[in-house]
Order: structure tokens, then sequence, then C-alpha cells
């Protein structure tokens, strides 16, 4: 009987084969994809060993599949949990969800969102698998998270009735990875598993001898004075190097940072740092001696895959802003152009894809969405800008006429007025983490707390 089946198979896999590369997904080879994925257990089924593959996929069954297919089955994916920093994963999706962010092979809607429950879109499906097989974002300029669909037609990877689909099938899945796969023969081994949180390509291994290092001393730029506890010169030398160069793979700057408060102190850093771009923990692909330096921390910065779409949703407001003959002017604008898309509200929430997106009438917002969607604004019109907090809200600090000013845009529109913009002071306001918001001023603008 099992070598029936597997003859049977053989039969199946050959026809499906024989199926032009851009024709429509056949049933026969939905069925092939998917036992070859479950005999490898990276497709498992239901208590009765349904594998649902008619059935849509969501963004968490994405990332277990993922971390499955990438990690070839050695992977504990509880190692990975802490690597999942959205609030809205449940606990038993996060081990999966962590390991794909510290693969890179997905992101989430902004620092705080995933989507687990979202159903997962042929865009993001072709752009998890082409990552996951090696195909870098943007290389050679051949595809982007918005082209990735177009680009896996062109492989042959995907049809164009599915690519142009709202979203995509367990069965859908099953054939993409398993075209991605080239199973022509005993299929190759999939790309090996990165170990550290991050990854990158290059073709030289990556050693260190010290516990930091930056090309040069930035601190010496800086106040001394902000230079207290978790905040010290070599982790400002390790992200101002990344805010001047932008990420690297060969010579990044790098410092430890111990697992625990310190660790999550220096995230929370970074979360308040976000624009435009997200500010992450990095360590290059090819650190062969990431195992004996596990507090290892460098710091990336890369546009998310969903937030061109926003970006060029601002582009005439942006494109105004630039107009006018002052920052002061600029941020004044900028204000009043968040205060027309959102309405306050206590508890809601608006992402960045959500509120730089066509919609009808305000979106119901609370004080996060406003302050994070402000700092993307700023970042786009280069008006240096970061979140700070108290324990109960969220506003930004923005830097004008040399000088940092507040501006609670939640808070202007929930009044009705523009009672904090450009403020030097914010009674109201008491900041959490008062080192912090002086380590971020120095790391946006040198000496400007001299």
């Amino acid at each position: 009987m099992k070598r029936i089946t597997l003859i049977g198979l053989c039969i199946i896999i050959s026809l499906s084969m024989s199926i032009p590369a851009f024709a429509a997904e056949q049933p026969a080879e939905v069925e092939a994809a998917g036992a070859f994925l479950q005999e490898r257990g990276i497709y498992q089924g239901d208590g009765s060993g349904d594998l649902m593959l008619d059935k849509g996929l969501t963004r968490a069954e994405m990332a277990v599949i993922l971390t499955r297919l990438h990690g070839e089955g050695k992977v504990n994916p509880d190692h990975y949990t802490w690597a999942c920093y959205f609030t809205d994963v449940p606990a038993r999706a996060k081990p999966y969800v962590g390991y794909c962010v510290a693969n890179l092979l997905v992101s989430g809607y902004d620092a705080s969102h995933y989507g687990p429950n979202d159903m997962v879109s042929p865009a993001m499906a072709c752009t998890v698998v082409l990552r996951c097989f090696g195909y870098k974002d943007s290389e050679g300029s051949a595809w982007t998270y918005n082209t990735a669909g177009q680009y896996a037609v062109s492989l042959g990877l995907i049809s164009q009735s599915t690519a142009q689909a709202s979203i995509i099938t367990r069965g859908e899945m099953a054939v993409l990875i398993y075209r991605a796969w080239k199973p022509e023969s005993e299929p190759p081994a999939p790309p090996k598993p990165v170990i550290p949180p991050e990854s990158g390509d290059t073709s030289q291994p990556y050693t260190i001898s010290a516990d930091h290092w930056s090309r040069e001393d930035f601190s010496q730029r800086a106040n001394p004075n902000v230079f207290t506890g978790f905040y010290d010169r070599a982790l400002y030398n390790t992200i101002r190097q990344t805010l001047v160069d932008g990420t690297s793979e060969t010579a990044p700057a790098y410092t430890m940072v111990a697992k625990g408060d310190e660790y999550s102190a220096v995230k929370y850093l970074l979360g308040q740092m976000e624009g435009v771009l997200r500010y992450e923990h990095h360590v290059p692909k090819n650190f062969i001696d990431y195992w004996q330096y596990l507090d290892y921390f460098a710091v990336s910065a890369r546009m998310p895959e969903n937030y061109q779409a926003p970006l060029d949703f601002i582009q005439p407001a942006v494109s105004h802003a630039n107009t006018l003959a002052t920052d002061r002017e600029k941020v004044e604008y900028l204000n009043d152009y968040l205060r027309s898309l959102l309405a306050y509200e206590e508890g809601a929430s608006s992402g960045i894809t959500q509120t730089f997106a066509p919609h009808a009438g305000e979106l119901k917002a609370a004080c996060g969405s406003y302050a994070g969607a402000f700092s993307f604004l700023c970042a786009a019109a280069d008006i240096p800008c970061f979140t700070i907090s108290s324990e109960i809200h969220v506003w930004n600090l923005v830097y004008v006429e040399g000088r940092w000013l507040h501006v609670d845009v939640s808070a202007n529109d929930l009044s009705g007025r523009n009672g904090i913009l450009l403020n030097e002071s914010y009674q109201t306001g008491k900041d959490q983490a008062p080192e912090a918001t002086a380590f971020l001023e120095e790391l946006f603008i040198p000496g400007s707390t001299k």
C-alpha cells in the first residue's frame, strides 16, 4: 500500500509539473504540494489529518509554516518568543512570529501590531516565500513588496489569477512553496536558519574581538551628561553610526546589551525613534562567533515593507510642507493635516497603514496613534522627531529653530485648539524616562542639550 501511495504521488507530481508555470493552480498540483509539505512536517492538518487546502491562511498560521520551512524542523520556536514585540499576538503564536521576525521573514503593520488573524494576501505570501528561498528584497531592483506578486508570476511560482486575488488559500500557498523549492528531484534544503535576530548577505565571515566598536567616537560631539545607566557612550555610537551610515552588514557599530531590563529599555528607546524607518536589534548573518557574544547588539534601519503606500499617500502633504519657509511652519501644517485625518477616542487605535490611506471621515485614534503618525510625517519631511510618554500618555518632541519642543497632536485635536504646539515645556505630560529622552535628543542632534 505504501509503495502504491508513493508511486501515485510521483505520478501526481509529474503531471502537475507538466502544467505551464503561468497556469492557475490545478487541484492535482494543490494536493501534490500539500502532500509534499506534509511529508516534511511543514504542513500539519487538523485532528483528522485534513490539510484544509481550500481554506484561507491567517498571518499567525503563515508564521508557523515559515518557521517549519525555514528552520527545517531543527529549531525550537520557544527560543524566539522574545523577538515578538507585537502586543496583538496571542501567546501560542508568539514563538513562531518571533522566529520569523528574528530571521527577517515578516514584519508588522507598525511597532505594536502584527495582525495575527488577518488573512494573508498573495503579495504577503510571495514576499515571505521569496525571502525564505533567498530572493533578497529589491535585489537589483528586481522586486519589492508591492511587486512581489508579479515577480513571482514571472518566475512561474504563482498564477496570474492567484496573484490578483484578495487572499491566498493554504493550497495555493503550498503550491507557491512547492514551486519555489523546485522539486525536479529530491529538493535541496531551504536556506539554513539564521539564529541571530537579523540577517544580511555577505561572502566574508564576520568576527569581533572586543565588546564594542564603532568607526569613530560619535559620542565626543554629544553632551556628556546624557551618558547614564544603560545609555552609555558605546550604545550611543552604535545607534548614531546607523543614523549616519544606515544598516551595515560588513562593519556595523555594536555594543553588548544584556537580556532583561537593559534589553527592554534599549528596545523601547529604538521604538521611540521610529518614523518612516524602523530601528531594530541587528546581527549580521555571517557573524560566526555569535554564540560567544549572545549580548551582541547592532542596530538596523529599514522601512517596513508596508510603509511605501502610506509614504506615497502623504506625498502631497509633504510636498506642500516643503514649500513653507521655516520648519516651524512645516510642523504647524503637519499638525493640522494629521488632525484632519483622525478624531480622538480613548482606547482606539489607527496604525500608519490605516491612517495614511484613503478612508471616509476621520478615523478614531488615541494618543499613541497620533504620536506615531506625527513621527512618520516629520520623518518624511526631514524634521527630527521622536515620541515621548508618561505613564498614560504619548506625544512628540521635534527639533525646530535650534530647540527641542513639545507637540501633542492628540491633545490639540481633542481640545479643538493648538495648545501644545511647539511648546518649550509641557506641564501636563510627565516624562517617564527623562534619561532616555535626553539621550535621544543627543542621538538625533549631537550637542542639542548642551
